[in-house]
């Protein structure tokens, strides 16, 4: 992304204006139940007035789906024929749809639960999700997408065309494409913030597999599951750390190897759920060099991960006023508050 990108990064930080503060998912959280939150969400301009009166639970998750979507579109709009130099705004969350959709498949899981909190992007429109999450089989998933020509066909294509597809190496396919689009926008791209961003990314996306392969029993080739790319985790770092043998061993390799970026207190001892807090952490981060540099690359970036983000909270918020569950854990939930 260059100064030409100036149009779209704007258009990014209108559409920051009509993202949901901490107090205002705070007081969606406090709803007695569906009908009083979809009301609320309704006056936020979430969902539309079209929306049921009485909606149910899946309902609103699919309109909020929508919402997100929409905000995407308008990106992949704005940008014109220069969509396709998006990846690092749109190929995380195809990223995303993809593996839920394909590990839906593979589990026989419906439908609606492997759509459940995808976000509609200009290369996997809502009506591609669908269509994706009914495929009876992987198999039947991959060769739609190949079909489609999709960016990811060509990598996964081979480890979905067999009865029972290997879930590992379908992770590794998926995350090998997705390092090497970014790689490739950054070099195309003028912006050393933007180049930072990718590396960074590739750095976690190597840390977070080496954790899942910590302590793995089955025969894992390390070599081939590594990520070039990244500055910080190299590969001696990721081969220790899955060698330690234990979850508790490769966070603390991990820890010492990110030690100098932001993210290496993600892998504290006492850490649950890590992708919320590499979530939380990059949205501070981003912010801070958004704040710092507002006609930065990096904004349209922001926005993506702050709308990523908004949808988490908003599903959380709606499954907790919908099984009635305790409000004040909420709050701590909330990664808006980066």
């Amino acid at each position: 992304m260059t100064p030409l990108w100036d149009d779209v990064n704007a258009r990014a930080r209108g559409l920051g204006t009509h993202l949901l503060d901490v107090t205002a998912l705070e007081s969606l959280g406090r709803e007695s139940d569906i009908s009083g939150l979809a009301a609320a969400l309704r006056r936020h301009g979430v969902l539309t007035a079209a929306t049921a009166e009485v909606p149910s639970a899946e309902a609103i998750e699919l309109a909020l789906r929508r919402w997100a979507g929409a905000m995407l579109r308008i990106i992949g709009r704005w940008a014109g024929p220069r969509v396709t130099a998006l990846p690092l705004v749109f190929d995380d969350e195809d990223r995303r749809s993809l593996r839920a959709i394909f590990r839906g498949a593979a589990q026989r899981a419906p439908a609606m639960t492997r759509l459940a909190g995808l976000i509609p992007t200009p290369f996997l429109p809502e009506r591609a999700l669908e269509e994706l999450a009914h495929a009876a089989t992987p198999e039947l998933a991959g060769s739609l997408l190949s079909a489609w020509r999709h960016p990811y066909a060509e990598a996964i294509l081979p480890v979905t065309a067999t009865p029972q597809p290997d879930l590992l190496a379908f992770e590794v396919a998926i995350s090998r494409a997705y390092a090497q689009r970014l790689a490739a926008a950054a070099s195309r791209s003028r912006s050393g913030a933007v180049r930072a961003f990718v590396a960074e990314s590739i750095d976690l996306e190597n840390a977070t597999t080496a954790l899942a392969l910590a302590g793995n029993d089955r025969d894992i080739i390390v070599r081939e599951t590594f990520l070039a790319g990244g500055t910080d985790l190299l590969l001696a770092g990721f081969e220790r750390a899955i060698k330690t043998g234990t979850a508790e061993g490769a966070r603390a390799e991990l820890r010492s190897a990110l030690a100098r970026t932001p993210y290496a207190t993600a892998f504290a001892p006492g850490t649950t759920w890590l992708e919320d807090e590499l979530l939380r952490l990059r949205l501070q981060s981003l912010g801070d060099r958004v704040r710092q540099a507002p006609l930065d690359a990096l904004t349209t970036i922001w926005f993506a991960l702050r709308l990523r983000a908004q949808l988490i909270d908003l599903q959380r918020i709606l499954w907790t006023v919908m099984l009635n569950g305790p409000r004040a854990a909420l709050h701590d939930m909330i990664t808006a508050a980066a």
